[in-house]
């Protein structure tokens, strides 16, 4: 890919390598918990968290977040807590639409 902005992923990435992008953004993990309440906790596998940012995202969304997590692992932040702030919100949206 070519990069113009700093950003390596500039352009429309395919489902695929998004799916590639996050499974190595989230490598670290194998299981998380979510806190999705006060009183409800759900713990989510690396394949679940990949299968609910693939379905519940636009792929704007998606390419926005790879960005996102690029330039967090370029400072040496850590990513999994805004991937776990990314999922709170998924799974809280999945609830409230019931």
């Amino acid at each position: 890919m070519k990069e113009t902005s700093g950003i390596p992923y500039d352009g429309m990435l395919t489902t695929n390598e998004i799916k590639d992008l996050l499974s190595m953004y989230i490598t670290p993990f194998r299981d998380m918990c979510i806190r999705t309440s006060e009183q409800s906790e759900v713990k989510i596998s690396k394949g679940r968290a990949i299968s609910l940012m693939l379905d519940k995202l636009s792929k704007v969304q998606l390419n926005e977040l790879i960005n996102q997590l690029y330039l967090m692992r370029k400072k040496r932040q850590n990513e999994l807590c805004y991937i776990q702030y990314i999922l709170i919100a998924i799974l809280g949206r999945e609830r409230q639409t019931g």
